[in-house]
């Protein structure tokens, strides 16, 4: 199953509104959040914190996402 959303995220002071998709599995689902161009692929650890899954066709320039975006991005996931 899979649900299309933006997610509101608050960044070095600008509201950003970055589209998303929710895919439900079996027993467990991830969020896809598109920041740059770039599909990245958020999901739970064996912890419960989410991380951001590396894929094998990630793009060369996926390293020049910032990571405080990605902080951001997951508090606002640790907070829905």
């Amino acid at each position: 199953m899979e649900h299309s959303f933006e997610l509101p995220v608050t960044y070095k002071n600008a509201e950003l509104l970055l589209p998303g998709r929710l895919v439900a599995f079996t027993y467990s689902y991830k969020f896809y959040i598109m920041v740059n161009d770039i599909e990245l692929i958020f999901e739970r650890d064996d912890n419960g914190a989410f991380r951001v899954v590396k894929q094998e066709n990630m793009p060369v320039n996926y390293h020049d996402i910032d990571r405080g975006l990605i902080a951001a991005i997951i508090d606002v996931l640790d907070n829905l």
